[in-house]
């Protein structure tokens, strides 16, 4: 006996088939992960969404920042910064989840966006040399109540770091990531210190998009620290201050135009292929 098209289409639905069937019958629209950050997980799936990615793809990060010395409270414009660092990061044994990550940042000139080789100190009037920036490939940790640690230790550093709560408003998600630190060298008269603020925001919508794995997010970026060592400042009192803006989750084509040429002219490696950079300690798992 034939089947009637209503038949048929109930015996085809109880198959599990009929979603696949051509010709305007589709399968239920797929629906995305509603944002919680009520919860530990949902939490941690947020900020990795915002930070990085919940898939191990390269992701790449910006900041253009510029810096001022401060001295009895007077804030002095000196030199401007543009850096770059490319992660991956993988799901944890504990549920939280591994960043493996380096930096490569330059120094430059704020006026012209060049940079800088040497840079004449207006405190001292010494033409000093300008080394690049950056850190080089390394290993950090985040368990599943966000708390960050190192891979390896390392001597004479002590930090500390947080999460702040989330702020949401409408479709704006905020979320601030504080690192604050210390690096007792030997010889020194007193550490060095360096402390950071970077803020996040992405977009809520993004963030509970179908199949996201990732969202890219505006940042805002503040830091405080002492003079830098090739400054030749020595004991001289005060520190230096940074503000700038950034991108996590940024596409290539979004980097610094200054972070680009001078990459391109002195580190070409790093733009043919980030990702080998990272190799040797992304394989070690």
């Amino acid at each position: 006996m034939a089947l009637d098209r209503r038949s048929a289409l109930t015996a085809l639905a109880a198959a599990g088939t009929l979603a696949a069937l051509p010709g305007g019958l589709s399968a239920a629209p797929r629906r995305g992960v509603p944002l919680d950050l009520a919860s530990p997980a949902g939490r941690l799936r947020t900020f990795r969404m915002m930070r990085g990615g919940l898939d191990e793809a390269l992701s790449i990060a910006w900041v253009s920042a510029r810096y001022y010395g401060v001295v009895d409270d007077r804030m002095d414009p000196l030199f401007a910064v543009v850096s770059a660092v490319f992660s991956r990061s993988r799901t944890a044994s504990d549920g939280g989840f591994d960043l493996v990550n380096f930096e490569l940042a330059w120094f430059t000139d704020p006026a012209t966006g060049q940079v800088l080789d040497t840079w004449t100190n207006p405190y001292t009037g010494q033409v000093v040399k300008v080394p690049s920036g950056g850190f080089a490939p390394s290993r950090v940790h985040f368990s599943p109540a966000l708390e960050f640690s190192l891979a390896k230790p390392v001597p004479g550093l002590d930090m500390a770091h947080e999460v702040l709560p989330f702020e949401v408003r409408g479709d704006d998600v905020w979320v601030t990531e504080r690192a604050r630190t210390a690096m007792t060298v030997p010889g020194a008269s007193r550490p060095f210190r360096y402390s950071e603020s970077n803020t996040f925001h992405a977009s809520r919508k993004a963030l509970e998009a179908p199949g996201a794995t990732r969202v890219s997010s505006d940042v805002s970026f503040t830091n405080v620290c002492s003079w830098r060592p090739w400054m030749g400042m020595g004991d001289r009192p005060g520190h230096l201050s940074a503000t700038g803006v950034g991108r996590q989750n940024a596409t290539r084509d979004s980097l610094p135009p200054a972070w680009l040429e001078a990459t391109a002219a002195r580190r070409p490696e790093v733009l043919a292929d980030p990702g080998a950079i990272l190799a040797p300690l992304w394989d070690k798992t």
